[in-house]
């Protein structure tokens, strides 16, 4: 063979051998394949999602069985215990009642100026209520003992309320006495009266103090006829009217020293002495008016708390400047 002819022959070969692996190397299928096989692998990415409601319910499920666990069945000693509450809150409800005169009124109803008080009524709704409370003192649980605590310091309120009050009301019946006597120009019943006065506002600060030290409106309002806003209501009644007995008693010191100079005055206006009738009845003219006017701001300044104060300073501010006016007469007739 000749050397072309071998070269043609040996080319046509060699064309034949580089087809081959083209055939062989065509992966086309097999990578879509794969392909195919990741993108059905896809959904799988649901799963979680699918998971996520079973956790959820029992989610809800966990949070449910606490709340029924928050109100359990009383056992007998306790509904023995809630029983005996409700009797004794009744009882201390009775005894505001009792205190205000009606159903209808609260404890602000009362107030200094009030003259006659049912201490002994209220008392004895208060004994009713501690049978009560010593019953649901021997069958309350640990979880009871806030309300039972509340009810105790309830029924400690309204007692210390009632020797506040009646102490306010002895204290303004001296003041009533003083201001009598002002008006009579009694120098020595002033003077007494006043002094009556200071020991009355001293006795009637100690239970209020304690009322403030040791009990709240938060559990005193535990029983229903004393919301909170009446609590502090009577706690500022008390403070007020309590502040004012001791302004009084100043007032009254100063009226008396007044009462002198008038008294002196018309002394002197009688046995015809006029140059010291003239001197005694400026001086008392002077501070009587000067004291008219005091008293008037006194009486407007007071807190609501302080009405029956503010009443009987009025009442003083008028007998002084009364008095003023018949200092100015003997005066005037003396001069």
């Amino acid at each position: 063979m000749d050397r072309r002819s071998f070269l043609t022959v040996s080319a046509a070969f060699l064309a034949g051998c580089g087809q081959l692996p083209s055939n062989d190397s065509t992966a086309t299928p097999t990578a879509t394949t794969t392909t195919t096989a990741t993108t059905t692998t896809e959904p799988a990415t649901d799963t979680p999602t699918e998971t996520e409601t079973p956790t959820a319910t029992e989610t809800e499920t966990a949070t449910d069985a606490p709340t029924e666990t928050e109100t359990p069945e009383l056992s007998a000693r306790e509904e023995n215990a809630a029983l005996a509450f409700d009797r004794a809150i009744r009882e201390l409800n009775q005894a505001v009642y009792t205190y205000a005169g009606s159903e209808d009124g609260s404890l602000l109803d009362v107030s200094a100026a009030d003259g006659s008080f049912p201490r002994v009524s209220i008392i004895g709704d208060l004994s009713d209520a501690d049978d009560y409370i010593e019953d649901a003192r021997a069958s309350a649980s640990e979880r009871q003992q806030p309300r039972l605590a509340a009810i105790v310091e309830a029924r400690r309120f309204l007692s210390l309320s009632v020797d506040t009050q009646s102490r306010v009301i002895a204290a303004f019946d001296e003041a009533e006495r003083a201001r009598d006597a002002v008006d009579g120009e009694q120098e020595g019943e002033i003077e007494n009266a006043a002094r009556d006065l200071r020991d009355g506002r001293r006795r009637a600060a100690q239970p209020l103090q304690t009322i403030q030290d040791e009990t709240s409106a938060e559990n005193v309002s535990v029983v229903p006829a004393i919301p909170a806003a009446d609590y502090e209501a009577k706690v500022g009644q008390f403070d007020a009217e309590i502040g004012g007995f001791e302004s009084l008693a100043d007032f009254f010191d100063r009226l008396q020293a007044a009462v002198v100079d008038l008294n002196d005055a018309e002394r002197f206006d009688r046995v015809e002495s006029e140059r010291n009738a003239r001197t005694r009845a400026q001086e008392a003219a002077e501070a009587f008016e000067t004291l008219a006017t005091e008293l008037e701001e006194f009486a407007t300044g007071l807190p609501d708390g302080g009405t029956s104060i503010s009443d009987l300073a009025t009442d003083l501010a008028d007998i002084a400047a009364s008095k003023a006016e018949e200092a100015r007469e003997i005066e005037e007739d003396n001069s």
